[in-house]
């Protein structure tokens, strides 16, 4: 069932808020975590909301008291869906699980974050997309997103017919061709009314500039940077390689930074077992040891690159020359020459600007016929798909308690994009008395919870791992079985991951998992712990029953047993 499926396999927290330290090994299917309010619970979400480019954390929070740097490694099972994102985004490398990584540190009074996937660099934007696909949150952050014209139209356009998607496609299509035709016919104008009146020196103006081979705005910079090398080519090499006999001699006659170095890893592995303090010690040598490691490589790199050099001196100041005297005849820098040339050529190849600008309309015209039709079509999919979505919704929503709740998506006509021409939008309202209106404006926070995940239940196409935060907050009764059964439909083909104080809840879990606090010396502690013995989920059980009563007792046992039939 999960084969497909991506699957977060593995939470590392180091340093991070109240967390010291602390390894969570998540399964499929339903994973819950109970504790005490203010144990750290929602820190476990909340990190990976951070990992992924978020903000529940705060910075300035984010690094644990006393301590200079923290780290987040979440990993994660693999899956077609996003081994297609990262080939598309240049990660062709990475098979197997995906190791996603932030280490954030103190410097300057500044805290700064580096991000990668399976050791390699990531910027925040891509790993923010990544995000997307990997997990999914149920919580009030997420709201934000319903807030925003692209992504409720994407939910619209996802959950559509492929008939939908093509009329999509064939929009985006007609309408960069629409776009481009109107920008041929300004230029084209443009030309027309700025056509000079002596075509034979624009003619030979062009062919000095064309036979002149100009490609690159930073050439001349280039081949100075170049010129400078070369001429400097024995010092610079001279001065690399006594930089890596330093790093890196083998004869250790006097001894390089890298024997050293290695000498103080082997001094100090010799005491680790007496002294703890000696492991950091060691571990940071080991760094220093890798950097130096990649410093050699790089600087080696560097030093082939003056061997394998294919020009030389005495071209490159030929051609310096030519360009700069290129830019004294024409008064022109190289940037401009290039441009220069390129509108001399369309103003020689466009002879008969008038023609071409009367083709051009009838062109412009043609594709906005097209549009317009596709434009009808479009909306009338959308709304199709947009009703079977309401009805879904507003069915999910009673069953959850809101039974007097309303949900419409609505359409407004607008100026027409490559996405259509319409907005849609989401409007809600809880009470029979009160007016539908955008979500932000009139929802609870309780009611956001169980508004997405009724939402993403009648959505969610995505394989990822989906992270319900305190969903189950204020129900009871046929409420609380109705999102009991529906996480547990949900996570048949999803792995969830849900804090909850519902021992109802609770007891339905795959795993479960405990998260605690405790003080020392004043300091606060968070741990999380597995419960794997019947016992001790019982026992849980009991304490959010809240109290340790032969009922409470009793009821625990019930709901286990009858989780488990």
């Amino acid at each position: 069932m999960y084969k497909w499926i991506n699957m977060l396999i593995r939470l590392n927290l180091k340093n991070v808020a109240l967390i010291e330290i602390i390894e969570i090994n998540f399964e499929k299917g339903l994973n819950i975590f109970t504790g005490d309010s203010g144990s750290g619970k929602s820190l476990i979400l909340d990190s990976l909301d951070v990992l992924f480019g978020g903000s529940n954390i705060p910075l300035k929070h984010l690094i644990r008291p006393g301590k200079q740097e923290c780290s987040i490694e979440a990993t994660f099972s693999h899956s077609s869906q996003v081994a297609e994102w990262l080939s598309k985004n240049g990660f062709y490398k990475i098979s197997g699980e995906i190791l996603v990584k932030r280490n954030s540190y103190k410097k300057n009074n500044r805290i700064l974050s580096k991000y990668s996937i399976n050791n390699l660099s990531i910027s925040k934007k891509l790993l923010v997309e990544l995000g997307l696909l990997l997990l999914d949150f149920a919580g009030q952050s997420d709201s934000k997103l319903y807030e925003n014209q692209d992504y409720r139209r994407l939910i619209i356009d996802d959950l559509g017919s492929n008939r939908l998607m093509t009329i999509n496609n064939q929009i985006k299509n007609i309408w960069q061709e629409f776009q481009n035709l109107k920008k041929r016919r300004e230029h084209k104008m443009q030309l027309y009314k700025s056509k000079e009146e002596n075509n034979f020196a624009i003619k030979e103006m062009y062919k000095i500039l064309d036979e002149a081979n100009l490609n690159k705005s930073d050439e001349i910079f280039e081949l100075q940077s170049k010129e400078l090398k070369l001429s400097n080519n024995f010092d610079i090499k001279n001065s690399i390689q006594l930089s890596l006999d330093y790093l890196n001699n083998h004869k250790n006659d006097p001894p390089s930074v890298s024997f050293l170095i290695a000498q103080s890893i082997k001094q100090l592995n010799k005491i680790v077992h007496f002294d703890l303090t000696a492991k950091d010690y060691n571990e940071k040598l080991i760094s220093i040891q890798n950097d130096l490691e990649n410093l050699i490589f790089d600087l080696t790199e560097y030093f082939n690159q003056f061997e394998n050099e294919d020009i030389s001196l005495d071209e490159i100041q030929k051609r310096i020359f030519y360009l700069q005297n290129l830019e004294r005849t024409f008064s022109l820098e190289l940037p401009k020459l290039i441009l220069k040339r390129d509108e001399l050529k369309n103003f020689i190849d466009n002879n008969l600007h008038e023609e071409e600008i009367k083709k051009l309309d009838i062109q412009i015209n043609k594709s906005e016929a097209n549009l317009d039709d596709l434009f009808k079509i479009q909306a009338s999919l959308r709304r199709e798909t947009a009703s079977k979505l309401q009805e879904s919704v507003m069915s999910i929503l009673k069953k959850l308690g809101l039974e007097n709740a309303n949900f419409l998506i609505d359409f407004r006509k607008v100026t027409p994009s490559s996405e259509g021409n319409e907005n849609i939008d989401f409007l809600f309202s809880a009470n029979p008395d009160q007016k539908l209106a955008p979500l932000s404006k009139v929802i609870s926070g309780g009611e956001m919870s169980r508004f997405l995940l009724a939402i993403k239940s009648s959505i969610s196409k995505k394989p990822n791992t989906f992270f319900l935060d305190e969903i189950d907050n204020g129900l009871s009764g046929k409420s609380l079985h109705s999102l009991v059964d529906l996480i547990k439909v949900i996570s048949q083909e999803r792995q969830v991951l849900c804090i909850t104080h519902q021992p109802f809840l609770a007891a339905t879990a795959n795993t479960h998992f405990k998260v605690k606090k405790n003080v020392f010396n004043g300091i606060t502690f968070t741990s999380v712990s597995k419960l794997t013995t019947k016992k001790e989920r019982q026992n849980e059980l009991i304490e959010l029953i809240g109290g340790g009563s032969r009922e409470a007792n009793d009821y625990a046992l019930t709901l286990i047993d009858r989780s488990a039939a």
